[in-house]
């Protein structure tokens, strides 16, 4: 009599696995949103840092206490991390006092610059001789020495400083080297005594000071 054998299933039995269950994990969606905010504040990030916008930007070097002219700015666009104090519209500077030394390159902002000159500043003309006068511009700084001559009241001697960083206010465009001419300068109110006695006691010599600062 045969003997009926059963051929039984060799090895463990396999798993009845569900082929989306790692769809359905949420750990891997966690991480697929997690990349996609990092995505896009990234974009909004580098959109920000590249983002223009415009600015008054100096021409001219300008010293303290100067009256800022049309010709010394421009409209720019520039990429800035705070723009919070810094002016767009020229015509907002045009006319205004410089606060503090400026530079060719420099942004304009609400502090650099003031509706008035200081209560203490005083404008003052000064007469140059022919062949005296430096290449000077309104805006920049000079040295104020005074020589006392025969024809005044001081004695002869050697040339003194007397006014040190004096501001050009106003100066000739075109200047006849051979023709005397004049400057305006902007001074303090206790230096006026000084520089009009100088002009009584001797002759007067502007010594340009070389400007430094940010260039374009």
């Amino acid at each position: 009599m045969a003997i009926p054998i059963r051929v039984g299933q060799v090895g463990p039995a396999k798993a009845n696995v569900n082929p989306n269950r790692k769809t359905q994990d949420p750990r891997l969606w966690f991480g697929i949103l997690f990349i996609l905010a990092a995505m896009v504040i990234g974009q909004l990030v580098i959109t920000k840092a590249s983002a223009r916008v415009t600015a008054v930007a100096l021409n001219s070097n300008i010293a303290a206490g100067s009256v800022i002219r049309e010709s010394d700015i421009s409209s720019v666009q520039v990429s800035v991390p705070n723009v919070e104090n810094l002016i767009a519209v020229p015509s907002e500077v045009v006319g205004k006092v410089a606060t503090t030394d400026l530079f060719i390159g420099d942004l304009v902002n609400v502090q650099s610059i003031s509706n008035g000159f200081a209560p203490d500043v005083r404008t003052v003309s000064v007469p140059i001789r022919a062949g005296h006068l430096p290449q000077v511009n309104p805006g920049e700084k000079v040295d104020v020495w005074m020589t006392p001559s025969l024809d005044g009241v001081a004695l002869p001697g050697p040339a003194a400083l007397i006014i040190p960083n004096a501001v050009i206010h106003a100066a000739p465009e075109f200047v006849d080297a051979g023709m005397d001419t004049s400057v305006t300068l902007l001074i303090s109110e206790e230096q006026v005594q000084v520089l009009v006695q100088a002009m009584r006691d001797g002759l007067i010599d502007l010594v340009a000071i070389p400007v430094t600062g940010n260039e374009l």
